[in-house]
């Protein structure tokens, strides 16, 4: 198949001197995560949210403590971009991804035509049988947590470990969920105490607040697959649940993580075995 069947159109641009500020309401407004950085009729850069949070990350950076309305994209864009035609296979671009970090390649004939992210070849792997196995590519880390460790414990494995998601099981070693970085947004705390307050009175709400969480309050439900099934039964999971990750299991245990970027490789495998 063909990158053109594939690519989100149409592309989101912003320059290199617009704001930060300005390239996230554009990200939001139009449910994209991420935005072309234009130099004229050039391409400078891919902007994605990922590129702003390691920015704020890096200890020594000068720009930690500014609004992000007076940071210019270009400062935080990732500048190694590299293009496709819309003729080449999606398992080439997915070599292309592989072989140089990429989360996103822009499609150009003349002009820029269309953008392939990583979540369009999910979408692709979804739809096309596989003959590679889970257990063949999975690499992610594992780290869990038991249903009733704090919030702060969470977080402190979190960073630890450099990893977004962490596997909550219950007192029977059974994994009943997971908490990701999602999950520790403000809006969502503020929606779990909503739901976790609703029917108590002021009082007890109040005094509930001062109650820190723990996992089970915050965990979503949990999708798992065994290291046995199908590559594309995979994306199709990661597909439908809209998650990067899936965790593997083996006789019921969690034993590794399938992530997107494990997808990304199998498919860029793909061409040479024709496994899918």
């Amino acid at each position: 198949m063909k990158v053109k069947e594939i690519m989100s159109s149409p592309v989101y641009a912003v320059t290199e001197m617009d704001s930060v500020a300005r390239a996230r309401n554009l990200m939001m407004r139009h449910k994209v995560r991420g935005l072309v950085v234009m130099d004229g009729d050039k391409i400078a850069g891919i902007f994605t949210s990922t590129d702003l949070e390691r920015m704020l990350s890096e200890q020594n950076s000068a720009r930690k403590s500014e609004p992000i309305d007076a940071i210019p994209v270009g400062e935080v864009c990732t500048k190694n971009v590299i293009t496709a035609p819309p003729n080449t296979s999606v398992e080439s671009v997915a070599k292309i991804m592989v072989e140089n970090k990429l989360n996103h390649v822009p499609i150009v004939e003349k002009e820029i035509v269309g953008v392939v992210s990583k979540t369009d070849i999910i979408r692709y792997a979804s739809t096309v049988p596989s003959d590679f196995r889970v257990g063949d590519f999975a690499t992610g880390k594992v780290v869990s947590a038991n249903v009733n460790h704090t919030i702060n414990h969470i977080i402190s494995e979190m960073e630890k470990n450099s990893v977004q998601k962490v596997i909550i099981k219950n007192n029977d070693d059974e994994p009943v969920g997971i908490v990701s970085t999602k999950d520790l947004t403000a809006d969502y705390l503020v929606d779990i105490v909503g739901r976790r307050e609703n029917n108590r009175s002021r009082k007890q709400r109040n005094a509930s607040l001062f109650v820190p969480f723990v996992a089970e309050d915050i965990m979503t439900g949990i999708t798992v697959i065994d290291l046995g099934d199908s590559v594309s039964n995979a994306a199709k999971k990661m597909y439908d649940n809209q998650i990067s990750s899936i965790p593997v299991t083996k006789q019921k245990k969690v034993i590794g993580l399938f992530t997107v970027d494990d997808l990304v490789k199998a498919v860029s495998e793909s061409e040479d075995s024709e496994a899918f």
